[in-house]
Order: C-alpha cells, then sequence, then structure tokens
C-alpha cells in the first residue's frame, strides 16, 4: 500500500509538470506570438548577368553610365548580357526612368513612372528588349540613344532594368509557394553641360497613412528641378500645432532623382493615431553643406483614426485584459510549482 501511495504521488507529480510546462509554453507565445512563423527555401543562385559596355564619353570611373552628351548626338549604347546556367533564358531589358520610392532611395524598376517634366531617358532612349539567352550563352545587346537638336539643361536619370521571366518555384515543405526572380539595373546619368542647376524641393502634403500595416505619416515630397540629390541627411519631426514638444522623430539617409514626386513614410512608432492639427517638419542637409528646412501642417480626423483598427501592430491604451490574463498564469505557475515543491518533500519523507 504504501508502494502504491509512492507510485500515485509520482503520478500527480509529473502530471502536474506536465501542466506548468503546458502553462508556460502557452505563456510564451501570448508575449512572444510573433516569434513563431512559416518559412520557405528559396533558391537564390545567380543564374545570369548583366553589365554596361562604357563609351568613350564616359565622364567618370563608375561602372554604370554616366555621360556627357551633345546636343542632336546619337549613339548606340551596349549591355553584355551572359547566361551562367546549362538552360536557356528569356531576359527582360526594360528602360525606366530613375525615380525616388518610398524609401528614399533611387529606384530604376518602375515602367511607367511619370517625372515632372522632360525631356525624360525613355524619351530619348530605344525601347525594351526580350532576349533569348543560350546556354552559357555571351550576347552584346544595343540600344539607341539619340539627344534633342537643343539639348537639355541638368541631369538625365534612367536605367536599365534587366531580369529573368518570373519562374514559379516548387511548392516547399511547409506550403508555401516562392518565387525567385534575380535582376539587374544598370543607371545611365546623362548631362549635356557642367552648369549647375539649383534644386527646387517641397513638401506638398502630409497624410496619415499605412505602410505595410504600420501607422505612419506620408510626406509628399519634390524635386522638380533636373538635378539629382545624393545621399542628403533626413531629420523629420512631428509638433502639435503651436507646440513644441516632439512627438515623433525620424532620422535617415535619402537620395532624390531629378524631377520627381514621392512619399516618404514617417513612422507613428505604433502608437494610436489621435485628432488634432500637428505640423510636420523636414530638414534636409547635403555633404556640400546646402540645406533646406520644409513644414507642412496636417490634421488627423475621426476618419483617419479609423485606420488605428486596421494596423498590425498598435501600443493599446487599454491592456487590462491581457495582463489579467498574464497574472492569472503566473499566479497559477506559482502555485502548481508550490505545489510541485510540496509533493517532492513529502515524497522524500516518506522515503525515508
Amino acid at each position: 500500500m504504501r508502494h502504491l501511495s509512492i507510485n500515485n504521488q509520482y503520478i500527480k507529480s509529473r502530471l502536474l509538470s506536465i501542466i506548468l510546462i503546458y502553462i508556460m509554453t502557452l505563456l510564451l507565445i501570448l508575449i512572444f506570438p510573433n516569434s513563431i512563423n512559416a518559412s520557405g527555401k528559396v533558391n537564390n543562385q545567380v543564374t545570369f548577368n548583366a553589365e554596361a559596355i562604357l563609351p568613350k564619353n564616359q565622364h567618370s570611373e563608375v561602372s554604370y553610365y554616366d555621360l556627357r552628351v551633345r546636343p542632336g548626338a546619337t549613339q548606340k549604347l551596349f549591355i553584355r548580357l551572359r547566361n551562367l546556367t546549362n538552360a536557356k533564358q528569356t531576359i527582360m531589358v526594360k528602360t525606366n526612368n530613375a525615380i525616388t520610392n518610398q524609401n528614399g532611395a533611387i529606384d530604376y524598376s518602375k515602367s511607367n513612372a511619370p517625372l515632372l517634366g522632360g525631356p525624360t531617358f525613355k524619351q530619348l532612349i530605344s525601347g525594351p528588349q526580350t532576349v533569348l539567352l543560350k546556354p552559357k550563352e555571351v550576347r552584346r545587346v544595343s540600344f539607341q540613344l539619340k539627344i534633342p537638336p537643343k539639348g537639355f539643361k541638368g541631369t538625365v536619370l534612367g536605367g536599365f532594368y534587366c531580369y529573368t521571366k518570373p519562374v514559379k518555384a516548387a511548392t516547399s515543405t511547409s506550403g508555401l509557394s516562392l518565387t525567385n526572380n534575380f535582376a539587374y539595373t544598370i543607371g545611365a546619368k546623362l548631362e549635356c553641360t557642367s552648369s549647375k542647376i539649383q534644386p527646387k524641393l517641397s513638401l506638398i502634403k502630409a497624410t496619415p497613412g499605412l505602410d505595410n500595416g504600420y501607422l505612419s505619416i506620408f510626406a509628399t515630397l519634390q524635386n522638380a528641378a533636373p538635378v539629382l540629390l545624393s545621399k542628403l541627411d533626413m531629420r523629420a519631426t512631428v509638433t502639435q500645432k503651436n507646440h513644441h514638444e516632439i512627438l515623433k522623430r525620424t532620422h535617415k539617409k535619402i537620395s532624390i532623382a531629378p524631377r520627381t514626386r514621392f512619399r516618404l513614410p514617417i513612422s507613428w512608432n505604433d502608437e494610436p493615431l489621435k485628432n488634432g492639427r500637428y505640423v510636420l517638419t523636414i530638414a534636409l542637409s547635403s555633404s556640400t553643406g546646402k540645406k533646406w528646412q520644409l513644414s507642412r501642417e496636417f490634421k488627423i480626423t475621426g476618419d483617419d483614426a479609423k485606420l488605428n483598427q486596421k494596423a498590425v501592430e498598435l501600443k493599446k491604451t487599454d491592456n487590462k485584459l491581457f495582463y489579467l490574463i498574464i497574472g492569472l498564469l503566473i499566479g497559477i505557475i506559482v502555485i502548481l510549482s508550490g505545489y510541485i515543491y510540496y509533493v517532492k518533500q513529502k515524497n522524500n519523507k516518506t522515503e525515508k
């Protein structure tokens, strides 16, 4: 009977230990819900490469086209494509204007991006091409560049966006179907003269929105002049109107393409949008010491505050239920731990 009693107590102790582990696991899931996710494997093997064959009017020692062109001139630009695989490949080569994306970086991948005036790179270069490469083939592809008779002022910026036709990869063991699409970008910077053009920067508006599900204020910025601005130091702050206390702050490096308008998201730090009038101020400075200060008033209304319900992460002002559940689970853990300790101590005395 004594042996049976010890076995029963041992079984109870083991059962309570299992329950304790289960509750602790549940607690971890509640506290760190984003730590468990599905993953898939993508084959990132490089299948081709593309490089610019630089002409005699190359202006600097860079790997992309940096050309000093003459009014009315025509010339061919050559790109070397190389198939690195033992299979046929179809390479798409798009001729695109350069824009500024919402990360504050120069982007050559958008085919139909409008600019604020011209001439544009797409207007000066011949159209896109589709190139079928044999296994291990190397081929030179040409594009016709034609400069207007009167030339142009400032900088024309664009590029060649080279990519393989998207191929759907096999479904992974996690059930995710992944697509591998490798691309090369070759920039093309064109100038007719060495005369300096002054940038025309302006902050058009500021509006609340979601950036990949995260609450943000989108600053619509534009550079109306044909001048490239590289690696600007950008500091953005948000204050309430007629107040000096800084509510939000962002600091990053950005580059701005010629004649572009773009939306730059300013993070709201996962806090709820609140109705009111605010002021967004953006300070920009270049490596040469040139500075700009732009500001724009904006308003958050009841309609904007509805974005709080759509945000993927939000610091809730009322977490009473969450903390109550956490508190109850911690209390249960403490009680079970104490009981297990008591049972073990009793077993030890019984064995003696």
